[in-house]
């Protein structure tokens, strides 16, 4: 069993083992689908039946996986095209910076990526938190305001 310990925390991180599941990212026509699932097998099928010629970038584990996709979501609001999905067209780096970082994480460790998530997320991405809590806003709307996808669209 992959997520072992459940409900203890992790000594010196303080991380809580608790909402254990996967964050995954597919990649389909440019655009990238981020969430999260506790059965892979389960959401890999489902996602072939709508997205047949999908890549699938990963399956990862992760303690406290609600929290830790919405922490993506909100980093990568300037990236949000619509509902869990994410476009970085003309970002070549920052697709490549996502993608990269992302795969790096572990196909069996939730403890080392919930670990890893923490230093990940301080890399650029929490300030997007703290501004959103700063302007007491949803996440769609937090979303709408700074996607520059949305605004090429528009």
């Amino acid at each position: 069993m992959i997520f072992r310990n459940t409900g203890t925390i992790m000594p010196i991180w303080q991380v809580r083992r608790v909402d254990p599941g996967y964050l995954y990212v597919i990649e389909d026509k440019g655009r990238f689908k981020i969430g999260k699932t506790r059965s892979t097998k389960e959401r890999l099928k489902a996602a072939k039946t709508w997205l047949p010629d999908m890549k699938l970038i990963g399956f990862k584990p992760f303690w406290d996986m609600s929290h830790n996709e919405r922490l993506l979501h909100t980093g990568l609001s300037r990236f949000w095209y619509a509902g869990e999905w994410f476009n970085f067209d003309a970002e070549d780096e920052m697709r490549e910076w996502f993608v990269d970082n992302f795969s790096a994480f572990s196909d069996k460790d939730p403890d080392m990526n919930s670990v890893n998530f923490i230093y990940w997320c301080h890399d650029g991405m929490l300030e997007f938190q703290i501004e959103m809590d700063r302007q007491k806003l949803t996440l769609p709307k937090f979303q709408r305001q700074e996607s520059d996808v949305q605004r090429k669209v528009d």
